[in-house]
């Protein structure tokens, strides 16, 4: 015997420039041809954007303004930022926690669970446009703050674990950069001080 199911995800149409697509009218996206083109991961996370229950618009040029505008400019380029600095200044526990996750890890929780796919990875995004706008005020750079950009790193940590169901690949290189596991035990404590060398170019600009 075999448990019935106790929830069935009825989702929106995917469409192209707002017709629903059609293989007799020629208004189709193969997911294989770009999957030729791009990595898993972007396509994977492109079409994971798309609101889940209404119908949406996506397109190729969609998946390459999320690459170039969210994954490579707000994401890869914060983790090459604070990897590059944490290579040559060093990590610094400290007790101050400006960078919060703990909310962050609940309202993801509670859209996972009601299979709202796309808010959870805004609020993923939320948070990393928070640490984006925290390393532009706090400026490592110029003042060789470890503190801060172990405090960058810990958030870096919490966010990829996060992000690991959507861009898995991903979160994995991430994990090997700061030396952490995917896991939810790690979320739960704090990131260990290590040697830190600055990440490869995650996401190419397309």
């Amino acid at each position: 015997k075999y448990a019935l199911p106790t929830t069935l995800l009825v989702h929106g149409y995917l469409n192209i420039e707002g017709k629903k697509m059609s293989k007799s009218l020629g208004i189709t996206i193969d997911p294989l041809e770009l999957l030729n083109k791009y990595p898993a991961d972007v396509v994977r996370y492109s079409l994971l954007k798309n609101t889940v229950f209404d119908d949406s618009d996506y397109s190729e040029e969609i998946l390459i303004e999320r690459n170039n505008n969210e994954l490579a400019n707000k994401l890869g380029n914060l983790v090459s930022r604070v990897s590059a600095l944490a290579e040559i200044y060093g990590l610094q526990k400290t007790t101050i926690k400006n960078l919060k996750s703990s909310s962050l890890l609940r309202s993801v929780t509670t859209y996972l669970e009601s299979l709202e796919f796309d808010k959870a990875l805004n609020e993923i995004f939320a948070f990393i446009d928070e640490c984006n706008e925290f390393i532009q005020n706090k400026k490592p750079w110029e003042t060789k703050d470890s503190r801060v950009l172990y405090e960058l790193s810990n958030a870096i940590k919490d966010f990829s674990i996060l992000l690991s169901p959507f861009i898995p690949e991903t979160a994995e290189k991430i994990s090997k950069i700061f030396n952490f596991e995917i896991s939810l035990d790690s979320f739960n404590t704090t990131l260990k001080i290590s040697k830190i060398s600055k990440a490869p170019i995650l996401f190419q600009k397309i």
